[in-house]
């Protein structure tokens, strides 16, 4: 694995990376940009190996992967003063921005390999997508909780677009909320009773790998109150609804 890592872009994202490689004493030195500056500080003063930089070139010249977790309309104004030379991984984190978009943005043609890590690398419990294949990418986020390898950019753009589901979860969660709390319900002690419930079911998700199928029947009884509102609420308008809006968001992904 590689033993120097920079990252461009110190958001939420990139910070969850650092606080789970970090988990371990065996880590890589890390290379913080200086934009967003208390962010990378506080990282620096809370891990050893960490050290925030005067530049982003600095990054670069110090760096043997570096990752890109900028937002896709920084990209080219990011890219455009780095001279990053052809030995350099670059591991783009960068949402809906593709290989071709990027490779005119490099012009001394280093590697390009795109990922998708999700706030659970924190925990090392966030599978990774990756692509193309590469061995030494692979390795670093095998330890954040794994990595699925697309066969194509068109299979990997599928996984950014199912990441656009989290939000919706979480409104779902305020839905059943709100009804506790039309019922009469304080607020507070309505989320509490739903962060309760539903924490145990991630816990399942996480200590599993029983299938989705399996885990459904398992969790209703024929003519019970679990199937009455899983047949009456996730039926199949609202099954073909959501389908319709991954397709849009993809639609998007690939083409912007």
């Amino acid at each position: 694995m590689s033993t120097t890592i920079g990252i461009i872009g110190v958001g939420e994202i990139a910070s969850a990376i650092v606080e789970g490689a970090c988990a371990g004493d065996d880590h890589p030195n890390f290379f913080l940009s200086p934009r967003n500056a208390e962010r990378s500080a506080a990282l620096a003063a809370k891990f050893n190996r960490v050290e925030v930089c005067e530049s982003n070139q600095v990054v670069v010249d110090r760096s043997e992967l570096v990752i890109l977790a900028v937002l896709p309309q920084q990209t080219e104004a990011v890219l455009a003063e780095l001279d990053i030379p052809a030995d350099r991984t670059i591991v783009s984190a960068i949402a809906g921005v593709s290989t071709a978009a990027l490779s005119p943005l490099l012009p001394q043609k280093p590697t390009i390999v795109r990922v998708i890590p999700l706030p659970p690398v924190r925990e090392r419990r966030g599978v990774t997508p990756v692509f193309p294949a590469h061995a030494e990418v692979e390795e670093f986020f095998d330890i954040l909780g794994g990595t699925v390898v697309a066969e194509t950019e068109a299979l990997f753009s599928t996984l950014s677009a199912t990441t656009a589901t989290m939000s919706a979860y979480y409104a779902y969660l305020q839905t059943i909320a709100d009804w506790l709390v039309g019922q009469g319900w304080d607020r507070n002690d309505a989320e509490r009773i739903v962060r309760g419930q539903f924490a145990g079911l991630g816990n399942t998700l996480a200590m599993t790998d029983t299938s989705f199928s399996d885990l459904v029947a398992g969790h209703e009884t024929p003519g019970g109150l679990n199937e009455m509102l899983h047949r009456e609420w996730m039926n199949e308008d609202n099954r073909d609804a959501l389908s319709a809006s991954l397709d849009r968001v993809f639609e998007r992904v690939t083409h912007e």
